[in-house]
């Protein structure tokens, strides 16, 4: 493993980008010793696995069956942290034997003081207390491997570790890990299922290895194969393991059907047949994985459930950008470095899409509605794999079927809508390495294709397809890069679709002063692409560089099966960055980037110059902080006015910064704070989150996160309306303020069995008022774009306006919601594979204005509130054939 973040482990985040204002020059006062860093690659280990003869081992931690007389004990391990290349203070030996159908691997952990340690327990994937583990570049891919690590308390985690040093916890391989104490310190045994693994059909197997063991008191990695802190990838320095022989095809078939049983109970409406009683339900599905000769796999889910999975954070959003959220469900998180291909935050896969909410719901339809809250997936495949040639593939269909709203009116009985139509997905992404991965040429193919009458499809494109391709090369060690994608879409469908497609917050094409794009309401097609080419250096030496371009032209879209914040614009940058990984005598590794950048749109204005300054820094003691700080100016938004003109901003200054304790205390603090300024208008965002993690003995742990929120705005955006004159768009002073908590209680009674609450309550509360209306949008003086409205309350939902000889009306844009969504799950691994999900979720929600906005009031208020309560239990159960 190699560990991002030195002091906290859980979800090993690897923060790609830190903030806050501290100057480049203060790195002196830091100054680590010289000599330290290697310029040179490091020579590759090798380890001569032994087959095993004799009985295999029973997997009890204790190492002392007859077998691990067989083969050699490999130590020498080098620390990777905090002093690179030194002995480690603490020695690891590592053992590897190997039969026709299991990899067996022993560590031995030498520690006099373990008993006087924390053997902390955690759930499967979390990272905590002292740690070892072993990774296989099976297929010598030097960019994917498949790791296998154990806490000193029996914790499983199992992960695919990417070459820059990413993971996926999603993968949960079937294998058998215990530990055991012993006077020498601790050991772990494991047993790993050559089924899980995915390796060539050669005789005489050659595989990457890498093995690591993380000291949590002394914040201390050591590698058996080091790898440098400053190196241009991870598993391209793994070492080798050599002297596997004559191993039989790598097959799989496993089944894992699933059957639910859920109980709902829903706050009762007077009049409302679809809140009128209680529902029960039971439901029945299949997840398959099957071995496609050596090379591939295919996974398939039938009917899949996703109830044990956590609820989205709560907000509200009043940005013109859709909110990002990351993909929770298993089926799509495992594998899905197999079909990354992003440019910058935008992903032209972006599996949330699929199962979404359905996309004609809307809030005014007459009567009592039901409407379902996702629409259902009848069955999804992938197949994922890679060939020794070096090629790989990931290929993912999903069918999703036609999602009906229910509504009954009074008088006159139950009628069904349809809210979205019958859906097909299709995911192609293929890649393949030359000249030892330092070459990667790929591509990747998306497709939606709808199904439906033409009503059905009035307001939805009936096809959507993109279509990249993507080079990457490295040279020099790796020290150097270029890299370039590119992709184009296409969309079809009625002139009603196309026409919502142009005018909505993506592309905006019926603004009054675009001079390089025009609506059509008679276009059955939308076209466009979107690209970047980058190059610089990334890594071996202090000083690292970068820049290139971005850019989205307006007709690109691909938020049928993917993420696009916008469209329209190509941005400028470059980057300047110092990164030190050598300790000193309060750091251990600094971090200090300075981003210019300029952006553009397609007619060539200038929409924003930005300098963003972004700083890491992380302590010998565990300490670890992150900020940054930026300068946003000349600022011409295209999209604050919601299909209206682009209107002139003022300069922004925004910064945030995070910071944490060390993590391998019993308390842990945690705090992130940020906020914005505006120049010349009195506006202002901050928030505050303060957090704390407290352990209890080695079983349980509270984790805990206050945070509030206030944002004052001088120019918000309140909303428009048409007039004979035209159409006039009206900005308001806001005073928006939020409070929210993540309540996080976790025991942990064995490594397989544990019990977790969650909860997540959120308020937020906006009221306007000095409204103004625009007049000049493009105004040099920030005054001289607005001209203030006389209002006066016409009803409960809205404002009469005089401005100049025009009178109009626009709907009150204030806003009250208090929500909470929580759960608490019972799981039980009962056996390796098999899982027993209890669930109980709860949701209250509630959009009432009720007054001022205060802290106890509203969450008094939100408590008050009747819940809506789910109850499920789950079970699984894998077979292998």
């Amino acid at each position: 493993m190699v560990l991002a973040l030195p002091t906290s482990l859980s979800g090993r985040i690897r923060l790609a980008a830190t903030r806050g204002a501290l100057a480049a020059g203060i790195l002196a006062g830091f100054a680590p010793p010289t000599g330290l860093h290697a310029a040179e690659p490091l020579p590759k280990r090798v380890y001569h696995a032994v087959a095993l003869s004799g009985a295999a081992p029973a997997i009890d931690g204790k190492l002392d069956d007859a077998c691990w007389q067989q083969g050699e004990w490999a130590g020498e391990y080098r620390q990777r942290e905090p002093f690179e290349g030194a002995t480690p203070s603490l020695p690891t030996e590592l053992k590897i034997l190997y039969d026709h159908r299991n990899v067996y691997v022993a560590i031995r952990a030498h520690d006099p003081e373990i008993t006087q340690q924390p053997r902390l327990l955690g759930q499967r994937d979390e990272f905590s207390g002292d740690m070892v583990g072993v990774a296989f570049d099976s297929y010598l891919t030097r960019r994917t491997s498949f790791e296998f690590d154990v806490t000193s308390g029996g914790s499983k985690i199992d992960l695919v570790l990417r070459n820059d040093g990413s993971v996926d916890t999603s993968w949960d391989a079937i294998w058998d890990v215990k530990v055991a104490v012993t006077p020498e310190g601790w050991s772990a045994e494991y047993r790993i299922p050559l089924s899980q693994l995915r390796y060539s059909k050669a005789g005489e197997q050659v595989w990457g290895l890498h093995s690591w063991r993380w000291i949590r008191r002394k914040q201390e990695e050591s590698n058996w194969q080091l790898i440098p802190m400053d190196n241009g990838g991870v598993v391209h320095a793994f070492g080798e393991l050599r002297g596997i022989r004559n191993l039989p095809p790598s097959r799989r078939i496993e089944l894992l059907p699933y059957l639910v049983a859920k109980s709902e109970s829903l706050a009762k409406e007077v009049g409302n047949p679809y809140r009128a009683k209680d529902e029960t339900s039971l439901e029945a599905g299949l997840d398959a994985k099957l071995g496609l000769g050596s090379d591939f796999t295919l996974d398939l889910t039938l009917n899949p459930d996703f109830g044990q999975v956590e609820a989205d954070p709560s907000e509200i959003n009043l940005s013109t950008v859709e909110t990002f959220f990351p993909e929770k469900r298993p089926f799509f998180i495992e594998g899905k470095a197999m079909f990354d291909y992003g440019i910058d935050s935008d992903l032209p896969f972006y599996s949330r899409r699929i199962g979404d909410g359905p996309s004609l719901a809307t809030d005014d339809l007459p009567g009592y509605v039901k409407m379902p809250a996702r629409n259902p997936i009848l069955s999804a495949e992938k197949i994922t794999g890679r060939t020794a040639g070096g090629f790989s593939l990931g290929l993912l269909h999903a069918l999703t079927g036609r999602t009906e709203a229910r509504i009954t009116e009074l008088g006159s009985g139950e009628r069904r809508v349809v809210a979205e139509p019958r859906a097909n997905y299709v995911v192609v992404r293929g890649q393949n390495d030359f000249a030892g991965g330092d070459t990667i040429v790929g591509g990747i193919f998306t497709a939606t294709i709808r199904d439906g009458s033409d009503e059905e499809l009035a307001l939805l494109a009936r096809q959507a397809v993109t279509a990249g391709a993507d080079v990457t090369h490295y040279w020099n060690q790796r020290t150097y890069f270029v890299e370039a994608r590119a992709l184009a879409t296409q969309l079809e469908g009625s002139p009603a679709a196309l026409a919502e497609l142009q005018q909505n917050l993506v592309h905006n094409y019926q603004r009054p002063d675009a001079a390089h794009i025009e609506f059509d309401p008679e276009a059955q097609e939308l076209t466009g692409h979107a690209g970047r080419v980058r190059a610089g250096k990334s890594s071996n030496g202090h000083w690292r560089y970068n820049g290139g371009v971005s850019w989205r032209s307006p007709g690109v879209d691909f938020n049928d099966l993917g993420y696009l914040a916008t469209a329209d614009f190509a941005e400028y940058a470059a980057q300047l960055q110092y990164y030190s990984a050598e300790p000193g005598r309060w750091l251990r590794r600094r971090d200090v980037r300075l981003r210019p950048s300029i952006t553009k749109n397609f007619d060539g204005e200038t929409l924003e110059h930005e300098l963003t300054l972004t700083t890491e820094w992380a302590g010998m003691r565990g300490w670890y902080v992150w900020a940054e700080t930026e300068v946003e100016a000349a600022r011409l938004d295209t999209r604050v006015l919601r299909g209206g003109p682009a209107l002139r901003r003022p300069n922004r200054f925004p910064f945030w910064i995070y910071a944490e304790s060390d993590g391998a205390r019993k308390t842990q603090f945690k705090m992130s704070a940020g906020g914005a300024k505006l120049a010349g208008e009195g506006s202002s965002y901050y928030e505050f989150e303060p957090g704390i993690v407290r352990r209890f003995g080695d079983r349980v742990r509270a984790d805990v996160k206050i945070g509030f929120s206030e944002s004052r705005q001088e120019r918000q955006y309140a909303g428009q309306t048409d007039t004979p004159a035209g159409t006039r768009y009206v900005m308001g002073r806001m005073d928006q303020k939020s409070l929210w908590a993540q309540l996080r209680l976790q025991a942990n009674f064995s490594p397989t069995l544990s019990l977790t609450y969650f909860a997540g309550p959120y308020a937020s509360t906006g009221r306007f008022d000095r409204f103004s209306v625009v007049a000049r949008p493009r105004a040099a003086d920030n005054d001289d774009r607005f001209e203030w409205l006389d209002t006066t309350r016409a009803d409960a939902d809205g404002y009469t306006a005089r401005w100049r000889t025009e009178t109009f009306r626009f709907d009150d844009p204030d806003f009250d919601w208090r929500e909470l969504n929580s759960n608490l799950v019972l799981k039980w691994e009962f056996r390796p594979g098999s899982t027993l999900y209890a669930v109980w979720s709860q949701h209250r929600g509630d959009d009432r204005d009720l007054g001022t906005f205060t802290y106890a009031d509203e969450y008094r208020r939100l408590l008050e509130t009747h819940p809506d309560n789910t109850f499920l239990v789950k079970m699984s159960y894998w077979f292998s054939i």
